[in-house]
């Protein structure tokens, strides 16, 4: 499987080098001769690695007439297997392909690994922005600002938030990013942008605790480059 091994369509690269077809099988023949191993060795390998293996399902296999070669002969024993049978049974060969393919699935798990990592901080700065919100929410409910704004003023602070860190209100970023109004718009936000907004979050609710107003609130912000106090 090696770098010459492209993706041209929704096959992984190791489904491409099976010859994995479009219903999701393959041929013993044809897993043989990719692993690479002794064809004198091929009847015994049917038997160990498909028919008489305790682990391969009746559904994961079927026996096939293998294609003749031009000389004619008597077909060989060949199986369809499925693409499931045909990594196992790749991960399990001791050959130089065998160990390819185990090094391919070890980096797809790696690969897996960081993402779930990803994911988890990504999770946990959601859980965090919760608490920052409701912070935030409390503090503006507490002064007299919301009353002033007629109800808005937490959708107002957020339009300044969004404007010092990325240049554009809330609808603005809706719109260029086509974001709808039941969709959250923190789902789209990068994880370094997500801490920002977060960050920025907690400094207005602490400035509207100390008793600053709205304008005060956005001078500060605007003037003061939000994307440096806020990182």
């Amino acid at each position: 499987m090696g770098n010459e091994v492209l993706v041209t369509n929704e096959q992984t690269p190791i489904e491409i080098a099976l010859h994995i077809d479009d219903q999701g099988f393959t041929t013993a023949k044809s897993l043989y001769n990719w692993l690479e191993l002794n064809p004198t060795h091929y009847a015994r390998w049917i038997k160990d690695n498909i028919t008489e293996n305790p682990y391969a399902e009746k559904e994961e296999y079927s026996p096939c007439t293998a294609k003749t070669s031009k000389l004619g002969g008597r077909p060989s024993e060949d199986y369809k297997i499925s693409a499931s049978l045909a990594k196992r049974i790749s991960m399990a060969s001791k050959s130089e392909r065998g160990e390819e393919a185990r090094k391919y699935f070890i980096g797809c798990e790696q690969v897996l690994k960081k993402l779930a990592e990803s994911n988890r901080r990504t999770e946990l700065e959601r859980a965090k922005g919760i608490a920052v919100r409701q912070a935030l929410t409390k503090a503006i409910q507490q002064s007299s600002e919301n009353e002033r704004m007629h109800g808005h003023a937490y959708s107002t602070y957020t339009d300044v938030i969004y404007k010092s860190i990325f240049g554009k209100n809330a609808k603005q970023l809706r719109e260029e990013f086509g974001i709808t109004k039941k969709e959250s718009m923190r789902d789209y936000f990068s994880e370094e942008n997500l801490m920002k907004v977060q960050n920025a979050e907690m400094l207005v609710s602490a400035l509207v605790g100390y008793g600053w107003g709205y304008n005060e609130i956005k001078e500060f912000i605007l003037n003061k480059s939000i994307n440096k106090i806020a990182a």
